[in-house]
């Protein structure tokens, strides 16, 4: 007896396909996305904090005129020490020799630098001039600085903060989706890949 051959004219029945496993850079995307999300709120919060931080210089309470230079147009703040008695500056624009005026802050600002007591920002002075002289004198005994440094700004620093929370969010939960998905397909599909 023979063996039977393949009725060509009888139709074969489909192939099933074969579902292929996700690449293993589909985890390396997740996790790149988590540690994005990581970097970008330390980033964020140190950005949104650099207004209060930051400084052009540290003049000394001693009547003498000390020259300071300044690298942006911001509005200038003075602070001082809080603990001791609110110096009395004069600011002269080098250039033209004019004292420049200065005004009270619109609120309370307060920051702590290095741990070293609590700064108040006393005076506010028009940004645009590069080169200043500033002479900061006190009452009493007490040896002090003044530190001056841009105006921080509040609306900046409410963009900062959302913007602090909400792309960390956005990142990290984007990153925890390709991660899941990806898991998913990893667990659930045949062991090859194309």
């Amino acid at each position: 007896m023979s063996a039977m051959s393949a009725d060509p004219s009888l139709p074969t029945p489909p192939r099933t396909p074969t579902r292929v496993r996700p690449s293993a850079w589909w985890f390396a995307l997740g996790g790149g996305l988590l540690v994005a999300a990581v970097v970008s709120g330390f980033a964020l919060f140190a950005w949104t904090l650099s207004g209060f931080l930051s400084t052009d210089s540290s003049v000394p309470v001693d009547g003498a005129p000390h020259l300071v230079a300044v690298e942006h147009d911001d509005d200038l703040m003075l602070w001082a020490d809080e603990t001791v008695v609110t110096p009395t500056c004069t600011v002269v624009d080098v250039a033209t020799g004019t004292t420049l005026p200065q005004r009270r802050p619109t609120g309370e600002f307060r920051r702590s630098v290095d741990g070293e007591g609590d700064w108040l920002g006393v005076a506010v002075v028009d940004g645009g001039v590069r080169e200043l002289q500033v002479t900061c004198e006190q009452p009493s005994t007490p040896v002090a600085t003044v530190e001056i440094g841009p105006v921080p700004h509040l609306g900046s620093f409410g963009l900062g903060l959302a913007a602090t929370i909400v792309v960390p969010l956005l990142l990290g939960g984007l990153g925890l989706l390709v991660l899941l998905v990806t898991g998913i397909l990893w667990s659930t599909r045949a062991t090859t890949r194309r």
